[in-house]
C-alpha cells in the first residue's frame, strides 16, 4: 500500500517540472512536435498571384513523372491527411535528402484523351501540397510534415523535390498563329468559365511560352455545303504553366460557358506604347500656335472596314487518300491569295471523311486532310489564325451510298469568321 502514494508523490513531482518547463522554454522542442509550423515558412507561401496559381493548377504530363518517393504512412491513425500533419515517407534510392528539405506532394490521376482526335495525350497530375523533412531516414523510413495543403492526401501519393515555378510575363512575347483545342478543365464539371482552369493540346514543342493569350471560340452552326455562321469569340485565356505538348491556362474572362473540344486561337501581341512627342521648344511655340491658326483642319480619316467574309469552295480527296490534288492546290492558291490581303480573318479549317472505315480511322483521316490543306496555306504566306478539326464521317453533305456521294463526302471546308 505504501507504493501507490510514492507514484502519486512522483507524478506530481513530474507535472509541476513540466509546467516549469512550459514557463522557462525548456519544453519548445516537444511543444514543436506537435504545433503545425505557419504556413508563411512554406515555400509555395511566398508565391502570389499567376505563380501561385500555376502551382496549385496541376497540368497534363505526357510521360512519368520521376519519382522522389511515396508517402507509406502517418503519425496519426486516419485515411486522409492535411496541414501540420506528420507522414512517414519510403524514398527513392537516388533521393539525396537532409532534414528542412521540400517535397513537392502530387497525384497522378486520369488518362486523358484528345477530345477531337482521340489521341493519348497523357495523365492527369494533381498537386495536393508541399512537405518539409523533419528527421533523417532510419530503417528506410523518412518523417516528413505537410506544411502546406491544397487537398486530402493520402497513403501512396507521390513525391518530387520542390521547384517554384517560373513568373508569368504580364505581356505576351510571342507572336504568329497557333490553333489548338481545350482538353479538359481542373473543376469536375461539363462546362467551365471565368476564373477556372482549362488544359490545352499544345505545348513548349507547339510554340507555346509562358503568358500567351488565347481566344476560345466556339464553332458557327453550318448553314449549308458550303457556308455556315461565323465563329463566336466566347473567352480569353492565359498560359500560366508549359510542359511539352499541353499546357494549363487561366480563364480571364468569357461571355459564354467554355466546352471540352472547343478550338483556340493564338490573338496577337500588344502593339508596343507609342512614345509621348516631345514639348517643343519655348521659343518655337509662338509660332506653332500662329501656323496652327492658319494650317487647314484635315478631315477625319474613315475607320477601315471589317473585311467581307466570303465562301471558300471545297477541296476534295480521292478515297483513302490525304494528297492533294492539282486541282485542290489550284483552288486554295486563290483561297490563299484572299486570306493574305484580311490577314484579320479567322480560319478553321475542317476535315472530313466518307462513311466507309471506322469511326476512329476516319477522324484520324479527316484530321491529315486539314492539315495538308493547313501545311499548304502557311508554306502559302497565310499568316491568319488556322485551326485545324476533324469531323471524320460525322456531318456529311450527301447521305446517298453512291460513288459520287462518297467523294462530295471527303472534302475539306474552310470557315472563315472575324
Amino acid at each position: 500500500m505504501g507504493r501507490i502514494p510514492r507514484k502519486l508523490e512522483w507524478g506530481g513531482v513530474l507535472l509541476v517540472m513540466a509546467y516549469a518547463g512550459l514557463l522557462l522554454g525548456s519544453g519548445a522542442l516537444a511543444l514543436a512536435e506537435s504545433t503545425p509550423p505557419s504556413p508563411a515558412s512554406s515555400p509555395a507561401s511566398a508565391l502570389g498571384g499567376e505563380q501561385a496559381i500555376a502551382f496549385q493548377g496541376g497540368y497534363v504530363q505526357a510521360f512519368p513523372e520521376p519519382i522522389a518517393g511515396v508517402v507509406i504512412d502517418a503519425r496519426e491513425a486516419k485515411r486522409l491527411f492535411g496541414q501540420g500533419d506528420a507522414l512517414y515517407l519510403r524514398l527513392a534510392p537516388t533521393t539525396d535528402v537532409k532534414v528542412g528539405d521540400w517535397f513537392t506532394l502530387f497525384r497522378p490521376t486520369t488518362h486523358m484523351y484528345h477530345p477531337v482526335t482521340r489521341d493519348y495525350m497523357g495523365r492527369m497530375v494533381e498537386i495536393l501540397g508541399v512537405l518539409e523533412i523533419a528527421k533523417m531516414p532510419s530503417e528506410g523510413v523518412t518523417e516528413a510534415r505537410v506544411v502546406r495543403s491544397f487537398d486530402a492526401m493520402g497513403s501512396g501519393d507521390l513525391l518530387k523535390p520542390y521547384v517554384a515555378p517560373p513568373p508569368v510575363p504580364a505581356q505576351q512575347t510571342t507572336s504568329g498563329p497557333l490553333a489548338g483545342i481545350v482538353l479538359d478543365f481542373k473543376a469536375p464539371r461539363q462546362l467551365t468559365g471565368q476564373s477556372e482552369l482549362v488544359y490545352l493540346d499544345k505545348g513548349e514543342l507547339d510554340g507555346v511560352a509562358l503568358g500567351d493569350r488565347f481566344s476560345v471560340l466556339h464553332r458557327g452552326r453550318r448553314l449549308s455545303a458550303t457556308s455556315r455562321n461565323p465563329d463566336q469569340v466566347v473567352a480569353e485565356i492565359k498560359v500560366l504553366s508549359v510542359q511539352a505538348r499541353t499546357s494549363t491556362a487561366y480563364v480571364m474572362h468569357s461571355t459564354d460557358a467554355i466546352r471540352r473540344g472547343d478550338i483556340i486561337g493564338r490573338r496577337p501581341p500588344p502593339p508596343p506604347k507609342a512614345e509621348p512627342a516631345a514639348a517643343p521648344p519655348k521659343e518655337a511655340a509662338a509660332g506653332t500656335m500662329a501656323v496652327a491658326k492658319t494650317a487647314p483642319i484635315e478631315a477625319a480619316k474613315p475607320a477601315a472596314a471589317k473585311p467581307v467574309m466570303r465562301d471558300f469552295a471545297d477541296v476534295h480527296f480521292a478515297f483513302n487518300k490525304w494528297q492533294l490534288s492539282d486541282q485542290a492546290k489550284q483552288a486554295l492558291a486563290e483561297q490563299s491569295a484572299y486570306l493574305k490581303e484580311n490577314p484579320t480573318l479567322v480560319v478553321t479549317i475542317e476535315g472530313y471523311a466518307d462513311e466507309r472505315g471506322s469511326e476512329d480511322y476516319n477522324r484520324s483521316l479527316g484530321e491529315k486532310r486539314a492539315e495538308e490543306v493547313r501545311r499548304f496555306l502557311a508554306d502559302s504566306g497565310v499568316k491568319n489564325t488556322l485551326t485545324v478539326v476533324s469531323y471524320g464521317k460525322d456531318r456529311p453533305v450527301c447521305t446517298e451510298r453512291t460513288e459520287d456521294c462518297y467523294a462530295k463526302n471527303r472534302h475539306v471546308h474552310l470557315a472563315v469568321g472575324n
